[in-house]
């Protein structure tokens, strides 16, 4: 593709004679040609306006294992989640990785334990069937649990071994391009190409070309999910519509560390409502900065705490049997977000983290220590503000 600010050079007329002004004519042709394809490539979306309108939702089906999604209950799930007043799913599954230094990515045929394409299509239906929007994101998971931003492949010299860099690189692309191509054929309203892949995301010219790929597939908004304090250094955010963000910021402590070590040591003090705003505050300064840098809205695709004493402190504490049940701190986490951000114009609206496709009871939503909201105090907070016009 020629560069529209800078022209093909013209050779003067008395080296070519007669002949340079057709030349010139088929070359000015394909430059307009070529001007005009990147006008109708450049996204819809900016930092003040979103095609997609303000999306109330939630993340469903992780890590969508084979069967997860067959039977009543996943109907039944998808049913509640709707209930809340959602107006959008983020459907999450995730194929898989041996190592996070083997380059191999394991997906549909190739991997006995991920969903089939026929479950993810299911699900879908599911979603249509209760007047939901979708997010289609598929992601990878590392079967010895090393988190995916740390995948690296490196030489004995410690140096990037490239030749499987490339290798991974080859598979990824088959990934999304298949599910991409899913995305197209169920009309899903938005594609995400990632989530948290940290270690991946300097490599600027493999993700353009890949989405130039994904382009010529798929005509939905595109959107990448990267790790909370890393929006501001990726360098193509130009080529996604929407900046989403896995936006489990610590909040409610000034000793991170201690908190993710044991939740239960943060300061209770620290996780009231007004608290939580006050944390709030400068990331959302400092997200609507970036916002109006790479003109492109924010989505939190991936938000939310667990149920637990002291997880506002480290929102991506998992659930341990350690934790002791805080329904009440999730939700004042939850009408604190949400206060902070809904007014927003540049802040386009949450998918939290996560409703399972096979839910718990409401008996035992009085205990459970996980990120779901089914049946919990937090829920009722998003059912009031997901009843309201944005």
């Amino acid at each position: 593709m020629l560069n529209k600010n800078h022209p093909p050079s013209r050779e003067r007329r008395s080296r070519f004679g007669g002949g340079a002004c057709l030349t010139l004519v088929f070359i000015s042709l394909m430059f307009f040609a070529a001007t005009d394809e990147v006008f109708a490539k450049r996204s819809r979306f900016t930092h003040t306006r979103s095609p997609t309108g303000f999306i109330k939702g939630h993340s469903w089906g992780f890590p969508g294992r084979k069967g997860q999604y067959l039977g009543d209950a996943p109907a039944e799930s998808m049913k509640k989640m709707a209930d809340t007043g959602a107006n959008w799913v983020c459907i999450c599954f995730a194929a898989e990785m041996e190592k996070p230094n083997e380059p191999q990515i394991f997906w549909a045929d190739s991997d006995p334990c991920m969903v089939t394409d026929d479950e993810v299509r299911r699900v879908i239906d599911l979603a249509r069937q209760n007047n939901l929007k979708i997010i289609l994101k598929p992601m990878v998971e590392v079967r010895d649990g090393t988190w995916r931003s740390w995948i690296r492949f490196k030489t004995a010299e410690g140096k990037d071994d490239m030749q499987a860099w490339d290798k991974w690189w080859a598979d990824y692309r088959q990934f999304l391009l298949h599910y991409a191509q899913i995305a197209k054929q169920t009309k899903c309203e938005m594609f995400s190409l990632g989530c948290e892949m940290g270690s991946t995301e300097r490599f600027e010219g493999r993700w353009r070309s890949l989405i130039a790929k994904i382009r010529k597939i798929y005509s939905g908004a595109i959107t990448y999910d990267t790790n909370h304090g890393e929006e501001n250094r990726l360098k193509w955010w130009d080529a996604v519509d929407i900046i989403s963000i896995s936006a489990y910021y610590p909040m409610g402590t000034g000793n991170v560390n201690t908190a993710a070590k044991n939740p239960n040591k943060a300061p209770p003090s620290e996780n009231s409502v007004e608290a939580l705003k006050l944390s709030w505050k400068p990331i959302r300064e400092r997200l609507r900065r970036i916002s109006e840098k790479f003109d492109r809205p924010i989505l939190f695709i991936e938000l939310g705490v667990c149920s637990a004493r002291g997880c506002s402190a480290a929102p991506w504490t998992h659930p341990d049997p350690n934790l002791i049940y805080d329904g009440d701190e999730q939700s004042r986490y939850y009408q604190a977000t949400i206060e902070t951000f809904w007014d927003e114009p540049w802040f386009i609206g949450f998918t939290w983290w996560d409703w399972p496709p096979n839910l718990y009871s409401m008996e035992e939503a009085k205990s459970d220590t996980g990120f779901c909201i089914y049946g919990k105090p937090a829920e009722q907070i998003v059912r009031q503000w997901y009843a309201k016009p944005r």
